[in-house]
């Protein structure tokens, strides 16, 4: 738990570092990342390994930090800017909800840090489906079976 939480307070070090945009490439050969033409792979390996990752999440209704701080982290390196903003909203909710989690008040109220972590995941929800449509994605791993 403590290094998700060192990890989560790296990745918002380095969120306030970076560029809010990629520079422009002077090169106008085409790029290695881009896919081949009839690959199901996206560009973009960051987000959408993020938007599969929230969408399991949400599936499963699950609201924990620990789920959510590496999904926020994968967002944050996002190129595309809506995933990554949304990913950047995911994280400062992801560390409140551990910042409870560590003080460990049995007194105090989840309940609106877990409405605003379902919030901030539908947010990135959205941001996935702008970039790469509605569910299901090509890219997306086959559902597991539940026994």
């Amino acid at each position: 738990m403590k290094r998700e939480l060192a990890a989560l307070s790296l990745l918002f070090a380095v969120s306030a570092c970076a560029p809010a945009e990629p520079a422009p490439s002077s090169s106008t050969a085409p790029s290695s990342a881009a896919p081949q033409a009839g690959s199901t792979a996206p560009a973009d390996k960051f987000a959408a390994g993020a938007c599969n990752m929230v969408a399991r999440v949400i599936e499963q209704q699950d609201v924990k930090f620990t789920s959510n701080t590496s999904i926020a982290m994968r967002a944050a390196k996002a190129t595309d800017p809506g995933v990554r903003e949304a990913g950047q909203r995911l994280a400062v909710v992801t560390k409140e909800s551990g910042d409870m989690f560590i003080r460990n008040d049995p007194n105090e109220d989840t309940g609106p840090v877990d409405a605003r972590m379902a919030e901030a995941q539908r947010g990135l929800l959205s941001a996935c489906t702008a970039l790469f449509g509605p569910q299901p994605w090509p890219f997306a791993p086959s559902p597991t079976p539940t026994t």
